[in-house]
């Protein structure tokens, strides 16, 4: 049985009576929407996670649950998320979503696709004189650099190859990129 949009599957995807959803519900009512199972369950498949999974990476994840979810209400999910500041698209080949709070740097590979998470205490204030110094109001900040992973490099030394990145002209990372 294919259940309807708006039914409940099981009391796990039903959002706590406590707070857990209610700073999530009022985002979701001042953008004039509402806070679905479905949502909650892609919510659930990105945020806390590190693992910066792909939109089908959460497509499966949510239709296990919820097998008549589109591809197109995840996207349109994460979408919304990242436009609220709840998760981060990260650059690279596949689209990938970040659900960690907090400012860090995401390294990811362009070989592998891997992203791999870095904190650094000092981003904040970075961000803080750099926009200062600019007369910026910042709304959001993404912080990626994009090179090769010590295990490709491992592997192209193994196979004989070079370490560097694709044909850039050498240029090994972006540097910090606004969202």
């Amino acid at each position: 049985m294919i259940p309807n949009k708006n039914h409940i599957q099981t009391v796990a995807t039903a959002p706590p009576a406590g707070a857990r959803w209610t700073g999530l519900r009022g985002l979701l009512r001042a953008r004039g929407g509402r806070l679905t199972p479905q949502r909650i369950a892609i919510y659930e498949a990105v945020v806390g996670h590190t693992t910066h999974p792909s939109v089908e990476m959460v497509h499966a994840a949510v239709r296990a649950r919820f097998p008549g979810v589109s591809r197109a209400t995840v996207y349109a999910t994460l979408d919304l998320f990242a436009d609220l500041g709840l998760v981060q698209e990260v650059g690279g080949r596949v689209r990938r979503y970040d659900g960690r709070a907090g400012r860090h740097v995401n390294l990811v590979c362009e070989r592998c696709g891997g992203v791999t998470d870095i904190a650094d205490p000092r981003l904040e204030a970075l961000e803080r004189r750099t926009a200062v110094r600019a007369g910026f109001d910042v709304r959001s900040a993404r912080f990626e650099l994009h090179g090769v992973c010590p295990r490709c490099r491992a592997q192209s030394r193994r196979a004989g190859g070079r370490s560097g990145t694709k044909a850039s002209g050498g240029r090994r990372t972006e540097g910090a990129r606004d969202a």
